[in-house]
C-alpha cells in the first residue's frame, strides 16, 4: 500500500502524506504501481467526460478533459516536455542542455510544444468515435505512466549529481518492471484486443528511439525526458485508438 500511495503522491496532485520519507527504494518501488495510477486517472477522466458530455457538445468536453488531466498531475509531465524541447532548440553541448533543461525558465520552443502537444491532444479526442473515448483516455494515461517505468529500467541516469529522476533509477529492481509491463499488458488487452501486436510494438519503437536519442545527446535521461516521453506516449496511443479501436 505504501508504495502505490507513493506513486499516487508522486503523479499527482491528491494531498497524500506518507508516514516518513521516501527512501530511494521506495520510490523505485513505488513504480510498480505507475500503470494502476495512470488508469485510475483515466478512469477519473473518462467519468468526467461522460458527466461534462450532459451538458457540454463533445468538442467543449474535451477541451475540459485535457485541462482536468493537466490539473490532476499538477502539469508534471507538461513542464517536463517544455524544458525538453527547449534543451534541444537550445543545440547546445551535454553539460549546458543539462543546465536549460534544469533551469524550468520556459522558451518559445518549450511553449510551443506545450501547445501543439494541446492541438494533437484534442484533434485525436474529437477525432474518436462514440464510446471509445473513454477506453482510449484509460490506455493514453495507462501507457504513458508505464513509458517512465519501462525507460527507467532499461536506460542509465544522464545527470551526475542528484536528482529526482536519479532516485527513481537507482533502488528499481527487475520486479517492479515486470510487474508493471503484466498490469499494463493486462490493461491494453482488454481495450485493444488482438491488437494489441499492432499498438505494443509501435509504443515499444518510440520508447526506444526517444531515449535512444537522449543517450546520445545528453549521455543517458532526466526527470525533464521522462515527463516529455509520457507526453508523446499518450498522444501515440489516441492516434493508435483513432485507427484501431
Amino acid at each position: 500500500m505504501s508504495g502505490f500511495l507513493t506513486a499516487l503522491q508522486f503523479l499527482t496532485v491528491i494531498p497524500v502524506r506518507p508516514k516518513s520519507a521516501a527512501t530511494d527504494r521506495d520510490l523505485a518501488g513505488s513504480m510498480a504501481y505507475f500503470p494502476l495510477v495512470g488508469l485510475l486517472i483515466g478512469a477519473a477522466l473518462a467519468l468526467f467526460y461522460n458527466i461534462l458530455n450532459l451538458v457540454f457538445s463533445d468538442p467543449v468536453t474535451c477541451a475540459f478533459i485535457l485541462i482536468l488531466n493537466a490539473m490532476i498531475t499538477g502539469g508534471l509531465h507538461i513542464d517536463g516536455l517544455i524544458d525538453t524541447f527547449d534543451g534541444i532548440a537550445s543545440g547546445a553541448e551535454k553539460k549546458r542542455m543539462l543546465e536549460i533543461m534544469r533551469e524550468g525558465r520556459p522558451g518559445a520552443i518549450g511553449i510551443a510544444s506545450a501547445i501543439l502537444l494541446f492541438l494533437a491532444k484534442y484533434s485525436l479526442l474529437v477525432s474518436l468515435p462514440k464510446g471509445t473515448v473513454e477506453v482510449s483516455l484509460i490506455a493514453m494515461t495507462t501507457l504513458g505512466r508505464w513509458s517512465l517505468v519501462a525507460s527507467c529500467g532499461l536506460y542509465p541516469y544522464a545527470r551526475d549529481g542528484e536528482g529526482l529522476g536519479g532516485r527513481f533509477i537507482r533502488g528499481l529492481t527487475w520486479k517492479e518492471g515486470f510487474a508493471s509491463t503484466a498490469f499494463a499488458l493486462l490493461v491494453m488487452a482488454f481495450i485493444f484486443r488482438s491488437k494489441i501486436f499492432i499498438l505494443i510494438p509501435i509504443v515499444a519503437v518510440l520508447v526506444v528511439g526517444f531515449n535512444l536519442y537522449f543517450c546520445r545527446k545528453i549521455g543517458g535521461i532526466t526527470g525533464d525526458t521522462l515527463g516529455a516521453l509520457n507526453e508523446i506516449t499518450e498522444v501515440l496511443t489516441l492516434a493508435l485508438a483513432v485507427v484501431l479501436i
